[in-house]
């Protein structure tokens, strides 16, 4: 993805008020070891494949996204069941964008 396609994803998706660190992981306080773990876990992975991406993200609409990578063909990477909060709702015009990683079977998805 070259960079005039990336600015374009973040003006059309991303809450560009909030800071956006690139390449760089931030963890959420209401979350569990094992939800950074996975995080990490993926985000090393996708430094290691020339993906760009960011952690905990503001989208546009409100919500806080654990991994956006914008090369991806799902862009929005939530990791469920083991935040604290399991409260959280997940459903936006962002759905067709989204891939749910269930710690359970993190690699299900590959």
């Amino acid at each position: 993805m070259n960079d005039k396609e990336l600015n374009t994803f973040k003006r059309k998706y991303l809450n560009l008020t909030k800071r956006l660190i690139k390449n760089a992981i931030i963890h959420d306080s209401n979350t569990t070891h094992e939800h950074r773990e996975l995080v990490c876990f993926i985000c090393e992975w996708l430094r290691n494949n020339n993906y760009v991406f960011y952690t905990k993200v503001y989208t546009k609409l409100g919500e806080i996204v654990d991994i956006v990578a914008p090369g991806l063909p799902y862009p929005f990477i939530e990791i469920r069941h083991s935040e604290k909060d399991k409260k959280k709702e997940y459903r936006s015009e962002y759905d067709k964008l989204r891939i749910f990683v269930d710690t359970d079977n993190p690699w299900g998805l590959l």
